[in-house]
């Protein structure tokens, strides 16, 4: 089937796909089903994840809120409570931002989901190293070891269409309000602890101009927790249209010595769940593996790129080494149109994977400023999908899989994909 014939199903027939929803189980079928009729076996992996991505940041500004009104009670106590509220509610969101466990994690609610995963052996494995009753729970059985394995992840929820998504100007709030929400935080924070050993009621009157940023905040976060699904064409069915054409060509033409792991995964738009359930439970089989990303990979109007690194709060850098191998492919193929781009404000998978210590790299599609186009936006359909874009962006990874592979099976196993590269 035609790449361009899977995103129209996703986009169209499902249509939104919310984190954790019935769409989202619905395109989790049918990813199977297409993997199922290439021969490969489909497995299922159920996991529990929140259901929204800007809950625990309104949840943080109503806390940080709420401090404020009690350092306006009698003090010391008043100041104590609103110093206390505030710290756990700016660590955790700060935790939260780096994917790990935190208190908002815990007080907000979950719904299941899953991820769709596949294994595309290579022609040459290695003896078995263990056997399938040795495998955790959730985790991919094991058919054989190849020197190098390769994980490749793409999404198949969507986001919401919040305000700030809706034009340049609402994008360049969006960039500075994280910012703006922590540093109010942390100056509250400063004028409660003060506050603790000082009655000045112009500490209370300072703490007020912070205060009404985490307003706006709060107001943007509920705002967005409002509007409707995406149907997500580009972001993602994009990505698990490329990933299922690479199953269809791993099929076709397996690879020498180098194992391909397919995993569609759930809950992305809301923190990568599903990369995060997938990568925990199978630490041993994808040790030292090479993770690549499908995201976002055929807007009109877009670019193939590859990401060198993305930016939420800490940033995740793309393998130097497996960047040196896919821009020697650019430079060897100018007809592809691709170049190395630095992303901020927004997070992939490409940060789950270097959060698991995986060998990481993300490919995509960006226009020539900078902007992903029709990010967030009601508009991201089917109509908007530049097939000649996806081309090109299946045509590189498919070549840097195939560049991987013939320097696993030169005997280059050890160096494949890594910093010597």
């Amino acid at each position: 089937m035609a790449s361009l014939d899977h995103i129209r199903a996703l986009s169209e027939v499902i249509g939104p796909r919310g984190s954790a929803t019935p769409e989202e189980a619905k395109a989790a079928d049918y990813v199977a089903e297409q993997l199922a009729s290439l021969g490969l076996s489909p497995e299922r992996q159920t996991f529990l994840s929140p259901t929204s991505a800007y809950r625990p940041y309104a949840l943080a500004a109503a806390l940080a809120l709420l401090s404020l009104f009690l350092f306006w009670q009698p003090q010391p106590v008043g100041a104590a409570a609103a110093a206390l509220i505030t710290a756990v509610a700016l660590a955790s969101l700060l935790l939260e931002m780096q994917f790990r466990p935190s208190l908002l994690r815990w007080l907000l609610p979950v719904e299941p989901s899953q991820n769709v995963r596949a294994i595309a052996p290579c022609q040459n494995p290695l003896p078995q190293a263990a056997s399938d009753e040795d495998a955790p729970m959730g985790a991919l059985a094991p058919t054989g070891a190849c020197p190098i394995t390769v994980v490749i992840t793409a999404h198949l929820d969507t986001h919401r269409t919040p305000l700030l998504f809706r034009s340049p100007l609402w994008l360049t709030v969006f960039r500075w309000l994280m910012p703006a929400g922590l540093g109010g935080m942390a100056a509250m924070l400063g004028l409660f602890v003060i506050g603790i050993f000082s009655p000045a009621p112009a500490l209370r009157l300072l703490a007020l101009t912070p205060g009404l940023a985490l307003i706006a905040v709060f107001a943007l976060m509920v705002q967005a927790d409002l509007t409707p699904y995406t149907k997500g064409a580009n972001d993602n069915a994009s990505g698990v249209a490329a990933a299922l054409w690479l199953a269809e060509q791993l099929t076709h033409a397996p690879l020498q010595r180098t194992q391909v792991h397919l995993v569609f995964t759930g809950c992305e738009e809301v923190g990568c769940y599903g990369a995060d359930a997938c990568f925990s439970a199978n630490r041993a089989v994808l040790r030292n593996a090479v993770h690549i990303v499908l995201d976002q990979v055929a807007a009109a109007g877009a670019q193939p790129v590859v990401v060198r690194a993305e930016r939420f709060l800490m940033p995740a850098h793309s393998d130097p080494g497996l960047l040196a191998l896919t821009n020697k492919l650019i430079e060897a193929h100018p007809e592809w149109g691709a170049r190395a781009v630095c992303l901020s404000a927004g997070y992939g998978e490409l940060s789950m994977g270097v959060k698991h210590g995986l060998r990481a790299i993300a490919f995509g599609a960006i226009a020539p400023d900078g902007s992903s186009p029709r990010w967030h936006q009601p508009s991201d359909t089917i109509e908007t999908i530049d097939e000649a874009t996806l081309a090109r962006v299946q045509e590189m990874v498919w070549a840097f899989l195939r560049e991987i592979d013939h320097q696993n099976a030169s005997g280059n196993s050890a160096n494949a994909g890594s910093a010597t590269a």
